[in-house]
């Protein structure tokens, strides 16, 4: 959100998960809104599943005149709100995913998505847990940093 606000968006919509989904759902939607909240920017949000179709159908109930950028809960709803904007030739906007997936940065590369470090934080959970068993490692917290991509 900081990223789009620096390029100007004041109009940024958010396609998400239903808030049952405690991370891709309730978490992501809440920074959404916190964001909005510190920007002081009204927010646009539609809730649905985590499938293509669903950012296909719920793209319609967030983007109006006004909107430049939308945001999504997962790179999979990017995918479904990118094919619903060429289908109806809506003037590019700035789309956001999470999860930096090889398929959306192929197939459009201007597409922002963040990078959440599962493949780096699989390997140091293995190399804590290997610790653990030898003995020469107590348990300790590990915090993967996310990043823009």
């Amino acid at each position: 959100m900081e990223r789009l606000q620096q390029q100007g968006h004041r109009h940024i919509s958010y396609l998400g998960v239903q808030l049952a989904d405690a991370t891709t759902g309730m978490r992501r939607h809440q920074a959404y809104l916190d964001a909005c909240r510190q920007q002081r920017i009204t927010p646009s949000v539609a809730l649905g599943e985590l499938s293509y179709q669903s950012g296909f159908q719920l793209a319609s109930e967030v983007i109006g005149p006004q909107t430049t950028a939308l945001v999504c809960a997962s790179d999979t709803i990017a995918l479904g709100a990118i094919k619903y904007l060429q289908q109806q030739h809506i003037a590019p906007l700035q789309v956001c995913g999470i999860g930096n997936t090889p398929l959306l940065n192929f197939l459009f590369p201007e597409t922002f998505s963040v990078e959440l470090g599962y493949g780096s934080a699989g390997l140091q959970a293995a190399q804590q847990l290997l610790g653990q068993l030898s003995g020469e490692q107590g348990i300790r917290q590990i915090i993967v940093p996310s990043k823009l991509a």
